[in-house]
């Protein structure tokens, strides 16, 4: 819609915060320039939280496809 402005990133999960065991509540994530980014999801993604935390501990990285809506970015998919 109007305002929204989308992009990609891809980087290292920092952190991952689940709404519950199937959806994630925020996502943090460092790109390749040492940029911290943080978003939130407004539904469930083809990531849950425990697969999130698999990429951070083995320190794969992913891609996080966003829309910007004010301050806020929402992450709207996610990919390996």
């Amino acid at each position: 819609g109007p305002g929204e402005a989308s992009g990609e990133v891809e980087g290292l999960v920092v952190e991952g915060v689940g709404r519950d065991i199937v959806e994630l509540e925020t996502l943090g994530i460092r790109d390749k320039d040492g940029t911290a980014l943080s978003f939130t999801a407004e539904g469930p993604l083809e990531f849950s939280p425990s697969h999130l935390r698999e990429h951070q501990l083995f320190g794969e990285t992913l891609t996080v496809s966003y829309v910007r809506r004010g301050e806020l970015l929402v992450a709207v998919k996610i990919s390996d």
